[in-house]
């Protein structure tokens, strides 16, 4: 159904369920990866990255999540949980 509009209620209902629940997943996965890289030093073996690098892979991450936490998850939730 990518790309098509939905004719019925289920196929609404079936494409947002999806995209909620997508979302919370996206939303729990950046979370975890900000949270873990928040004490690794990227700097150092195995990862070997600038320093530039690591404070441009940790700030978008930080960023992003803080962003995504800020989502009002009141109907999201809701929704999703209809699916």
């Amino acid at each position: 159904m990518a790309g098509a509009t939905p004719t019925t209620a289920t196929e609404v209902n079936t494409a947002v369920g999806q995209h909620l629940q997508q979302f919370i997943s996206v939303k729990e996965t950046i979370s975890h990866d900000a949270a873990n890289l928040a004490g690794i030093d990227l700097t150092q073996p195995p990862y070997s990255m600038s320093s530039a690098d690591q404070t441009d892979i940790k700030t978008a991450l930080n960023q992003l999540n803080t962003s995504l936490q800020a989502i009002d998850m009141t109907f999201i939730d809701r929704l999703s949980g209809l699916f």
